[in-house]
């Protein structure tokens, strides 16, 4: 075999590999998006922890200092929860990216419970809210979102709870 046909042949392997290990990827990325478009309109902070690795951090609109552990992320969201228990997501978009996914979408509600804020609590204004937001998440080799990036205008959000013109 000649060397140009046999280098030929090695790099049309390693392209069908690792194309083949992208797909593979992309996959198991895919199915955790799926996974969290799921349970982030569940209500269940238990469920959405899960996806998170023990360590994981996340990095939040409106918080003052990112949320670290898992621990503290199902905490969080139990407190989200309560404010708006009819809390639900629609993902307009989802984009790979290596080992990112980015989901754009809009999240509604209706607040009814009280909203945990930094130095305090919103009581219950019972006004629904629709805010637009960006979330970007890396995955680590298991399978598991290690940081968490989420953003939101808060000062729209402010405004349709009527706490600000």
């Amino acid at each position: 075999m000649k060397v140009k046909t046999m280098v030929f042949l090695l790099a049309a392997l390693f392209l069908v590999f690792s194309v083949a290990q992208g797909s593979e990827e992309r996959a198991d990325l895919k199915k955790l998006a799926e996974n969290y478009a799921k349970v982030a309109s569940s209500g269940d902070a238990e469920a959405v922890g899960k996806l998170y690795a023990e360590d994981a951090v996340m990095i939040m609109s409106g918080e003052p200092e990112p949320i670290k552990g898992r621990a503290a992320i199902v905490k969080n969201q139990e407190a989200f929860y309560r404010a708006m228990p009819d809390f639900k997501v629609e993902f307009t978009s989802i984009l790979f990216s290596g080992n990112h996914i980015v989901f754009e979408g809009i999240s509604r509600g209706t607040h009814t419970g009280p909203l945990p804020i930094p130095g305090g609590e919103i009581p219950p204004t019972g006004k629904k809210v629709e805010i637009k937001f960006a979330f970007i998440a890396r995955v680590n080799a298991d399978g598991l979102i290690e940081e968490d990036r989420t953003y939101y205008d808060t000062a729209e959000m402010m405004k349709q709870l009527g706490l600000m013109k």
